[in-house]
């Protein structure tokens, strides 16, 4: 690397993982430096800052301190704007699912430590929700959205201690509170799918979500393709004894799922539905959901 090419912002979320990046940043700032980095360290006071930050970078890589949303963010506004930076993920929320599948140690200063002494470049496919959001894991509709919506509801009340898969679990078990089954009709590829009402319906990139769960464990990050997971109408005790397998991706065979690959998936439905991406909410329905080929750069 060039002397210019080792400049690098150090892009802190303080509130991630309940505090976790604000404690290590320093830390890490300082092993960049050590190792010859030139650094520019910032600390997000919102979201709309983390944006503005990505967006006006001038150094060609973004170290981001932070969890799966902040990451999601980043990306949305590198791929929108089609900016050539690397992005260097440091995991520091509670689910970490993408640096995870990314094969990124799950500590963030052993994980700069691997980028100073083996790094590598690589581009990941990303998804596109209707023409304007970007997410990077699955972006998803019915149970899970539900439970996604209040784990981040739970994060937003300043938990600090329950993360990853104990909180996706707790929050499934609360999701399931009057809970019923919505109607959606899908097409993929721009052909007809399936009407149907359904319990949980997942377009995934990455094939792991909620803190550990592998929901389509055949999933790769950079093959041009979005793998849909759909569940029809199922019981609530099925629900229960089926939701630890997909920790191990062995809930495959279970007989109201159905698994396809697509590079294009439209949803619709009678009324609204919201919609999370990457454990936050993006919208509602209806949905065009694209897969962007290799258009993000990842540093590790």
């Amino acid at each position: 690397m060039s002397n210019q090419e080792r400049d690098c912002l150090l892009l802190v979320n303080p509130i991630s993982g309940g505090g976790k990046a604000l404690k290590k940043y320093q830390h890490i700032a300082n092993q960049l430096a050590e190792s010859g980095y030139q650094v520019r360290t910032h600390i997000s006071v919102n979201e709309t800052d983390l944006m503005k930050q990505v967006q006006t970078v001038i150094e060609p890589i973004i170290f981001l301190l932070a969890g799966d949303g902040s990451l999601r963010v980043a990306a949305e506004v590198i791929v929108k704007n089609n900016l050539k930076v690397l992005l260097a993920p440091l995991p520091a929320g509670r689910g970490n699912d993408f640096c995870a599948v990314l094969g990124i140690p799950k500590d963030p200063i052993a994980a700069v430590n691997h980028v100073i002494q083996t790094p590598t470049e690589l581009s990941v496919d990303v998804i596109s929700v209707n023409d304007e959001r970007i997410a990077l894991g699955a972006v998803s509709i019915g149970i899970d959205a539900k439970a996604a919506g209040i784990a981040f509801d739970i994060q937003q009340q300043g938990n600090t201690w329950l993360r990853g898969a104990p909180l996706y679990v707790l929050s499934a078990l609360k999701a399931l509170r009057g809970w019923s089954s919505i109607p959606i009709s899908v097409s993929i590829d721009q052909q007809p799918f399936q009407s149907q009402n359904i319990w949980l319906f997942v377009v995934s990139n990455s094939g792991q979500f909620g803190g550990g769960m592998k929901i389509s464990p055949t999933s790769k990050l950079n093959d041009g393709k979005l793998e849909i997971i759909s569940v029809g109408e199922v019981t609530k005790f099925d629900f229960i004894k089926t939701l630890p397998k997909v920790f191990f991706g062995k809930h495959l065979n279970h007989p109201k799922l159905e698994l396809l690959s697509a590079a294009e998936i439209a949803v619709n439905s009678p009324r609204a539905i919201l919609t999370f991406a990457d454990g936050e909410p993006i919208g509602h329905t209806p949905l065009s959901i694209k897969v962007i080929p290799a258009a993000l750069k990842i540093l590790k």
